[in-house]
């Protein structure tokens, strides 16, 4: 599987302690969307703006709205805004599908710029058509492994205005730039901090507007699955491990039930490794095949208590702080979760010791790797 990175960076404009642009990026089953902002004017009111129209535009495609309707609708809305005192926002809004296509719908914001695995810079030319009494450009194409799409506010594209550039150096300029300067062996993470040193000097060492750069960049996944508890009935053992097995990249299983099961459908003895020391210490166990053997709900909840630890602190001889590093390294989070109800789990000691029940414990990382722009992909047996 491919996964698609986000690299970016923001400068506000010269004398002023708020920017007004506002970038979002989130992921899901049905693809990335990556949503620019730019709000007019400068500084609190514009950063408002920029806010409210990446939330109208996120918020209606969570709710299922294809990204161009959900764009049509809000550059749509922006009339109003031309005659009355209400927030207005340029934006640039796009989508990448699972299998890298992509399409960009750009309102009152440069044209985005395609880069190729071997660094070469494309502007891409867009489609223009009206909605109401406003005009949105349309691009599309594909992003494939080492592919990047790069958005940017007019703070970038608007660069040199007044200093030798009549009206900035446009998009082109920039994919100029990039062409003129940058080849097949630099580090496409480092190109928006390279990109606004760019705008800097263009602006004799000030940003003359709001600059936001955004690469959203095209890499093979880091590939996390775990596996935990037994599935609702017993006849589902056999091709519940089967999908376990079958998925690419890390694995863990955690639980000694589901422990057991593991080892009588694979008919591979499960080892142990460590009886476990303490609480903090849970037992560990070594199935071929398997990366990562563990105890269940007690490590589980002791993985979500440490989630917001720096890396540095995170001991790899610890299988609850080792487990919760493979999480932080992962870009695909596979949760295969056994619907099988563990009556231990509800005994009133757990919840002395604030053990939270399994299904419980899994959903609160998944919102917690979620929110740190992992894609986790949850299924139930």
């Amino acid at each position: 599987m491919n996964f698609i990175d986000d690299h970016g960076m923001q400068r506000n404009k010269k004398g002023h302690l708020v920017c007004g642009d506002y970038f979002v990026c989130e992921r899901s089953e049905k693809g990335v969307v990556a949503i620019l902002c730019d709000g007019v004017g400068s500084g609190v009111y514009a950063n408002i703006s920029a806010i409210n129209c990446a939330s109208r535009i996120l918020e209606m495609y969570r709710n299922g709205m294809s990204i161009r309707l959900a764009s049509e609708k809000v550059a749509a809305s922006m009339y109003r805004a031309r005659r009355e005192d209400v927030p207005f926002s340029a934006f640039t809004a796009a989508v990448v599908q699972p299998g890298g296509q992509f399409r960009v719908y750009s309102y009152e914001s440069p044209s985005p710029i395609l880069i190729s695995k071997d660094y070469h810079a494309t502007v891409l030319s867009p489609r223009f058509y009206t909605v109401g009494f406003e005009v949105i450009a349309e691009v599309s194409g594909f992003l494939g492994l080492g592919d990047s799409l790069l958005m940017f506010s007019d703070g970038v594209s608007q660069a040199g205005m007044g200093h030798g550039h009549s009206f900035g150096i446009g998009s082109e300029g920039v994919a100029e730039h990039i062409n003129k300067n940058y080849g097949i062996a630099s580090d496409i993470g480092k190109l928006p901090g390279k990109l606004m040193f760019m705008c800097k000097n263009l602006g004799k060492g000030f940003y003359d507007d709001d600059t936001t750069i955004e690469i959203l960049h095209c890499r093979k996944a880091k590939e996390l699955t775990l596996l935990t508890g037994p599935p609702s009935k017993q006849s589902m053992d056999n091709a519940y491990v089967t999908d376990f097995m079958n998925k690419p990249g890390k694995k863990v299983a955690c639980g000694s039930t589901t422990i057991e099961i593991i080892s009588r459908e694979l008919g591979r003895e499960a080892k142990i490794l460590s009886l476990g020391t303490s609480f903090g210490m849970p037992p560990e166990y070594q199935i071929e095949g398997i990366d990562v053997v563990t105890e269940g709900a007690i490590t589980l909840n002791q993985v979500f208590n440490i989630l917001d630890e720096p890396a540095e602190r995170l001991d790899d001889d610890s299988v609850v702080e080792r487990l919760a590093l493979m999480l932080h390294e992962a870009d695909v989070i596979n949760l295969m979760i056994g619907n099988a109800q563990n009556q231990a789990h509800e005994d009133l000691i757990f919840k002395q010791i604030g053990v939270h029940v399994r299904k419980a414990t899994v959903q609160r990382i998944a919102e917690r790797m979620t929110a740190l722009g992992k894609l986790v992909v949850k299924k139930y047996y």
